[in-house]
């Protein structure tokens, strides 16, 4: 009887080390996975901005917070990094602006005591400056597709006379003229045939991003978006920028 109950226990404690031993082997490989899966990834924008003829550095980028903290989705949660930094000047309408694009990930936390629970987030961004002086800010999204950006933006929904384009798209801005004036027909026509990400436009740069992290090959499409949103621009617009017509807010 006591070697049988021994020969059990015995048993239990190899059941026991095993299931342990099974745990550490996941994790280990769990871990090398994501370390390789890391690895392609600065590769493939290492080539990315190459390509572009951009700067790249996959470290912290320790300027990020000061320079972009006008936008709201760099400001949410704790921890925020910005990281895999692409970095340059393009040309963009016959003028070199400056190119910023990259990841970003940032930890919320939720519940309270024991329930307590940490997750960090990450997504993808493309920013570029705007090659026009003392434009008004401008937010352009899909309905309902960055849950309670309006709040942080903090301006009303303007409505336009598509009845099409104001039930896909929510437009705010500091200047309502200067919103209505922007978003055209031709504007409307090219937003609604495209998969637009976020449009965050504040403090003469433009923001495109949206919750996720995007492949490698997407940065240069999300990129390009942006230039043919800019070619879009009015040309009673850009003329108006040019003579201050928008400087004061409706």
């Amino acid at each position: 009887m006591i070697y049988a109950v021994c020969n059990v226990r015995g048993v239990d404690s190899t059941v026991t080390v095993l299931i342990i031993i099974g745990v550490l082997v996941l994790f280990a490989v769990g871990a090398y996975y994501t370390h390789q899966q890391a690895k392609k990834r600065i590769a493939a924008l290492q080539s990315l901005a190459d390509r572009l003829g951009l700067q790249f550095s996959p470290g912290a980028n320790s300027h990020h917070d000061e320079r972009f903290a006008q936008f709201a989705i760099f400001r949410v949660g704790t921890n925020r990094t910005a990281y895999n930094t692409l970095s340059g000047t393009k040309t963009i309408g016959g003028q070199e602006q400056s190119v910023v694009m990259g990841d970003f990930r940032y930890t919320v936390e939720s519940g309270s005591g024991k329930n307590r629970r940490r997750v960090t987030r990450r997504f993808s961004y493309v920013l570029v400056g705007v090659p026009h002086e003392d434009v008004p800010d401008l937010l352009v999204r899909r309905e309902h597709f960055f849950d309670k950006v309006t709040d942080f933006f903090g301006f009303d929904d303007i409505d336009f006379e598509s009845v099409e384009f104001s039930r896909r798209f929510h437009v705010s801005s500091s200047n309502k003229r200067f919103a209505w004036d922007l978003v055209d027909p031709r504007m409307m026509e090219f937003l609604i045939g495209q998969e637009a990400p976020v449009i965050d436009m504040e403090d003469g740069w433009i923001c495109v991003a949206d919750k996720k992290k995007w492949p490698a090959d997407r940065f240069q499409k999300q990129f390009e978006f942006v230039e043919r949103f800019l070619d879009h621009w009015p040309d009673h617009v850009v003329r108006g920028l040019t003579e201050g017509q928008y400087k004061e807010q409706d």
